[in-house]
């Protein structure tokens, strides 16, 4: 007895407006749900064509134009070549000595030298700004001393007292205009 007084529970809990329909949706709410895809497509079209811009895929010549124009520009900017003059001063032997090359990054590096110890190079410093620098080491002299002289001036000197220390000279070389 207890099914059917469930049964009877459940048919009175549903919503008399069973037998009824729902109004029409707008036409407006139809047509977003059928088009719900169209955003995104603008998204993707909108995307493509700002990756081809920015790559320069639309233009006809391949960027050659562009990279003429870069190098026409570069040209334009002022190079320079400067006589660079490393000097190290002490009594003894100078376990090592590291100088700059090229005004850039690459140095060498000279073992057990006599001091004074003196090199002359030509570097070619352009468009941007080229570096001088010289790192030595004495062993057992009182002091140790360097110099950097860029086109026969002397720009940076440095003094280190003691046995066993290092001295550091370095100075920036700036091209000068044609």
């Amino acid at each position: 007895m207890n099914d059917t007084n469930s049964e009877e529970a459940v048919a009175t809990t549903e919503p008399e407006s069973a037998g009824t329909t729902k109004p029409p949706a707008p036409k407006a709410r139809k047509l977003a749900e059928r088009t719900w895809w169209l955003p995104w497509l603008l998204g993707v079209a909108v995307l493509v064509v700002a990756v081809l811009v920015i790559t320069g895929a639309f233009s006809g010549d391949g960027g050659s134009a562009a990279e003429q124009q870069m190098q026409s520009k570069r040209a334009e900017l002022p190079t320079s070549t400067h006589t660079v003059v490393y000097e190290v001063n002490g009594a003894g032997t100078a376990p090592e000595i590291r100088y700059v090359v090229d005004g850039a990054a690459t140095a060498e590096k000279v073992e057990k030298v006599a001091l004074p110890w003196r090199k002359e190079l030509r570097i070619t410093v352009g468009p941007g700004v080229g570096i001088a620098q010289l790192l030595a080491a004495n062993s057992e002299a009182d002091q140790i001393s360097c110099s950097v002289s860029i086109d026969g001036q002397v720009v940076n000197q440095g003094v280190s007292p003691g046995a066993n220390s290092t001295v550091a000279c370095s100075a920036v070389i700036r091209p000068t205009a044609k």
